[in-house]
């Protein structure tokens, strides 16, 4: 369970919809897919019942769920990212630069029942059980960033929690002859609560840059789901395009400016 905090100014009940509509428009649940009983989302936000049915509500009207007696909710819409793709080996020695720059420090390790949202990712039955690691990266004594991981309880019996005191998960993972597939991706804004704020030193409210990630094997089934949250002060990715044809003129651009002549 996650039990929200209050936020200055936002209503208890619009923060659980912006929580739950974030995981029908970020592509979790899928259209027709049927959604989370009244009682697992008063468990995993830790909040009223009564707030949960006006958070529902509120996505009902939005058109983004369908509630009908007897048969449960269901999601009416759903959004279907849009896919950007990038070669695995780049992905992986761009997060291998990052990590090179901050400490982990491990906050828990154990083995719990899989939140809703957890549980669909990782197509797995309703809460059941999964590795729950969760991480504080820190920069020069700062905290850049609070990763929470859940893994496939099968692999995590395979991983030692020593092991998540000092290494990478993609380390720790391929030294479990474990190989990415595919990782999906999915950037978002969030906002920190009380605890949230309180770890990563900032005001409590403060927009953050939230991540999650969601690993393949070499089959395509889902065994990690990852949630990565920091200030964006912090925590960013800075992303460069561009197309093959540019590298010429930057070269030629080069050579002009040590008084080469550039051809033509």
């Amino acid at each position: 369970m996650s039990t929200l905090s209050k936020l200055p100014g936002i209503a208890l009940h619009h923060h659980v919809a912006t929580l739950l509509e974030e995981l029908i428009t970020s592509g979790r649940f899928a259209q027709g897919h049927r959604f989370p009983t009244e009682h697992a989302l008063c468990e995993q936000y830790g909040v009223s019942r009564v707030t949960i049915r006006r958070a529902l509500q509120a996505l009902e009207d939005k058109g983004l769920l369908e509630r009908r007696a007897g048969r449960g909710t269901h999601v009416k819409a759903a959004q279907v990212p849009a896919a950007l793709p990038m070669k695995m080996d780049a992905f992986l020695s761009a997060m291998a630069d990052r990590r090179a720059r901050s400490t982990p420090v491990l906050q828990s390790f154990a083995v719990v029942p899989a939140p809703p949202d957890v549980a669909v990712a990782l197509a797995l039955a309703p809460a059941a059980p999964v590795l729950k690691v969760e991480r504080l990266r820190l920069s020069a004594g700062l905290p850049i960033l609070h990763s929470t991981v859940f893994l496939l309880e099968a692999l995590g019996r395979r991983l030692r929690k020593k092991d998540f005191e000092r290494k990478a998960l993609t380390d720790i993972l391929r030294a479990a002859d474990v190989d990415y597939g595919r990782i999906e991706l999915l950037s978002r804004a969030t906002l920190a609560d009380a605890w949230l704020a309180g770890l990563l030193q900032v005001p409590v409210g403060s927009a953050l840059v939230d991540v999650l990630r969601i690993g393949y094997d070499a089959q395509q089934r889902p065994f990690e789901y990852q949630l990565m949250r920091g200030p964006s002060d912090r925590f960013h990715t800075h992303v460069t395009i561009g197309s093959a044809g540019e590298a010429a003129p930057r070269k030629a651009a080069a050579k002009s400016a040590r008084g080469t002549k550039p051809a033509g």
